[in-house]
């Protein structure tokens, strides 16, 4: 089973949106890539398989500006991200962006990437695969899996060499691996910590040695082991030491990646603050969208003025999700919570917690950590990516995610925050992906708003009584293979559901694409 770090792969990255699957995957890919590279890319050739989703929205949702800031080494928040092509050109970085076929493409975000410096080039296959995680399947032929969380150290060696190396690269990394080519031999390594320069020196001195390349982590490295398995050891834990489901995460983290629980407890409050500002944004500033008119403070002001048949926190949440959600679609800066399609859900629900429910900054962030641990639940046995499992593993995702924070929030147990999220999930599950024109809007943030609503209502049917029949794992397990049964015209392709609804194909574009 994957090792699941709730900083790395749950809760964050922060990004620009309107998809982590094709922003922030992308911009660690080309950060990855840069590094193998060595030097200052001057030529760079992107391949996508034109059957794959990626194919028909990898321009509209960014993903060819995410590739090209990684590759700068650009900060994927900077603001200078919608001119990243003529900042490139301004570099002497050329740049081409192809559909077409290629023999290593096995994923729905699969991409070729050619990349050429003055001295060196690099050829990789890699898949953006939901919430920002990332694979890289391959590296000039030589098939590896690197997935950002290590210092990776490759090295190209002729065959009658290969042993030399090896037994350098095995004091660093006891499970460096030997792939073998037709012509060459390819070792690579990877560990939490970079190897030493003693040790990179030493192995380019040796004789034998084609190529050197070295990559640094894009996340958290994982420094230790996990503490629990499945969520029935996470709740056996949590009832012998009486933790909440946020004490038994937080305690899975430090372990993980060798964090103080202090410096834990700061990186989601720093999410925290991304998620806040997320919301005000949306209700402030009118973001520029694709499809829709911002609509949010709309529908917050109507609220407060009485007008709606029922109201209270449970709308105003909605209202605020819709923000966030706005703020996505605008290319702003949001918090991947478990993904940007999803990045409205948590934020809503949180601030719903702090504003209306007088719930202090310090219980919301652990309330954070509470969510985390249902989405740590689902990627340790599925994915975040709606390309492969439809809408339930994004925005169901966040819903299942937000009403295990209102749980712990209200003081339920470790148990019925689990109970609550299974809850949302058995509600949310089977739905597709049918985003309209390939743009994170429609109907990405109606679905937001209701299940930040629904958060709160599964969370207060647990704390109220309800029993759940099907314990969350069982439940997710159901979520995944019901996902995989999904035709590929129902999992982020536009070609299905709501997408080919002639009203919404006719829907006139507001950014004038």
């Amino acid at each position: 089973m994957k090792r699941v770090s709730i900083l790395n792969h749950v809760i964050g990255p922060i990004m620009r949106g309107p998809s982590s699957s094709h922003t922030a995957g992308p911009h660690r890919i080309g950060r990855v890539a840069r590094d193998l590279l060595g030097e200052k890319p001057l030529k760079a050739e992107f391949l996508i398989d034109p059957s794959s989703s990626l194919a028909v929205c990898y321009h509209d949702q960014g993903s060819d500006l995410a590739f090209v800031t990684g590759l700068l080494e650009r900060n994927l928040t900077d603001s200078d991200f919608a001119a990243m092509f003529q900042v490139a050109e301004e570099e002497g970085l050329s740049l081409r962006f192809a559909l077409e076929p290629f023999d290593e493409a096995d994923h729905p975000n699969s991409t070729l990437l050619r990349l050429e410096g003055a001295h060196s080039s690099v050829v990789l296959h890699s898949r953006s695969v939901g919430g920002g995680s990332i694979e890289i399947a391959s590296v000039d032929g030589f098939p590896l899996r690197i997935v950002g969380d290590s210092h990776e150290l490759l090295v190209e060696v002729e065959a009658t060499a290969a042993p030399a190396f090896l037994e350098r690269l095995l004091a660093w990394d006891p499970r460096t691996k030997r792939i073998d080519g037709s012509r060459t031999v390819l070792l690579h390594g990877s560990a939490p910590a970079g190897p030493d320069e003693a040790l990179v020196e030493t192995l380019r001195a040796l004789p034998g040695l084609k190529r050197l390349r070295q990559a640094r982590p894009v996340m958290h490295p994982l420094k230790g082991e996990i503490l629990f398995q499945d969520t029935k050891e996470l709740l056996l834990l949590a009832d012998r030491k009486g933790w909440s489901l946020a004490e038994a995460a937080l305690a899975y983290e430090e372990r993980l990646l060798g964090l103080t629980r202090e410096e834990l407890l700061a990186e989601m409050d720093h999410r925290l603050v991304v998620m806040i500002e997320s919301v005000r944004q949306g209700l402030e500033e009118n973001p520029p969208m694709q499809l829709l008119e911002p609509t949010a403070s709309k529908v917050l002001a109507a609220e407060k003025a009485g007008t709606m048949a029922l109201g209270g926190p449970h709308v105003r949440a909605a209202a605020r999700a819709l923000a966030a959600m706005h703020t996505n679609g605008g290319s702003g800066v949001v918090c991947a919570a478990p993904t940007g399609g999803s990045a409205g859900v948590l934020p809503a629900v949180t601030t719903t917690l702090m504003e209306d429910l007088n719930i202090s900054r310090e219980a919301t962030v652990k309330a954070m950590w509470a969510a985390g641990a249902i989405g740590l639940a689902l990627d340790r046995r599925s994915t975040f990516s709606a390309e492969v499992c439809g809408c339930q593993v994004e925005i169901g995702a966040a819903g299942a995610m937000a009403a295990a924070a209102v749980v712990e929030a209200a003081g339920g147990t470790a148990l019925q925050a689990c109970d609550a999220a299974a809850t949302v999930f058995q509600n949310m599950m089977g739905s597709v992906c049918d985003l309209v024109q390939g743009v994170v809007e429609v109907p990405c943030h109606s679905r937001n708003a209701a299940l930040a609503s629904q958060a709160f209502l599964c969370a207060d049917m647990i704390l109220g009584g309800y029993e759940n029949p099907v314990p969350l794992d069982e439940t997710i397990d159901a979520v995944d293979s019901t996902g995989r049964m999904l035709p590929e015209e129902l999992r982020c392709t536009a070609r299905g559901g709501l997408a080919l609804c002639p009203s919404a194909r006719a829907m006139r574009r507001r950014d004038g694409n």
